[in-house]
């Protein structure tokens, strides 16, 4: 029997174009190791951040930062519009973030600011542009940011010490009786 699916009278070209795509059914592509943003090669990288639709892609990012937005990509846009989603478009940054709405501090309504925790190394002119984005593109529509502060907490030990002598000198003397005469 003839495995060709061609009708007869196909022309060489035809023909031949068959006979390609007949080899490629023999090549083994790892669909699901190229699906998966923590397996994928990091030259395929960006093009599964297209098919995932990340919104904002860096190539000067880290690996693993690449790979955490692509992770991060489906619940950020399953969630887009909220609180939620702020946090996860900035966290694979390795920032933490505060937010403070308009009902907390009686500002404006629908407007909200953004507390923003940094690393030891800061932020960068450019960062700050790219941070200001990715929050404009996953904040809710109907809110307007008004703040955005950058924080940098510092931990360590302070060697603090402290100390108290009290006391008081004090002379005794034995007791004197006296009787008084009524």
């Amino acid at each position: 029997m003839n495995k060709r699916l061609l009708p007869v009278g196909s022309t060489p070209l035809e023909i031949a174009a068959a006979q390609a795509c007949a080899r490629m059914a023999n090549i083994d592509v790892p669909l699901r190791q190229l699906w998966n943003a923590d397996t994928c090669p990091l030259v395929l990288l960006p093009y599964l951040a297209w098919a995932w639709s990340v919104d904002r892609w860096d190539e000067h990012w880290p690996e693993a930062t690449k790979r955490a937005v692509v992770n991060a990509s489906y619940t950020v846009h399953k969630r887009k519009g909220t609180i939620g989603a702020i946090r996860r478009v900035v966290e694979p940054l390795g920032y933490l973030i505060k937010v403070i709405e308009w009902w907390k501090t009686n500002e404006t309504p629908g407007t909200f600011r953004l507390d923003v925790g940094v690393l030891e190394t800061g932020i960068t002119e450019e960062m700050y542009q790219e941070l200001e984005r990715l929050i404009d593109d996953a904040k809710p529509c109907s809110r307007h940011l008004v703040g955005l502060s950058i924080n940098l907490d510092v931990t360590g030990t302070v060697p603090v010490s402290a100390a108290s002598y009290d006391g008081d000198a004090m002379t005794i003397y034995p007791y004197e009786w006296t009787q008084y005469d009524e």
